[in-house]
């Protein structure tokens, strides 16, 4: 069972920039907070592959990478201090609807 509380990060400004290039990941999280962000991202967001998501996007996002030894984790996507996507290694991302523009709902 996961503990349901997502505690803030120790960091006060997560998206330092508006350009997520050259960012160092964001560190802080425990695993089982991470689990829990994970679960919620899930739980609320739609898959959307991997050609779904704008990079441009993406790259105005900060990101917290899995804390395990794992060279290909997860990774969450924050936009603002609230978590927009996760990208699962060979498998794509799942994304908070509305929070990132689908590239196959664009008109």
């Amino acid at each position: 069972m996961f503990d349901n509380r997502i505690v803030a990060q120790p960091t006060q400004d997560v998206n330092l920039s508006a350009s997520g290039a050259g960012q160092e990941p964001l560190h802080g999280l425990t695993a089982p907070q991470f689990a829990d962000l994970y679960a919620y991202i899930c739980e609320a967001g739609t898959f959307a592959g991997f050609s779904a998501v704008p990079w441009e996007e993406l790259g105005m996002c900060s990101v917290i990478h899995e804390p395990t030894d794992e060279p290909e984790g997860l990774r969450i996507y924050l936009r603002d201090k609230w978590p927009v996507a996760v990208l699962e290694y060979d498998v794509g991302y799942r994304l908070i609807p509305g929070m990132i523009t689908h590239r196959w709902q664009q008109n």
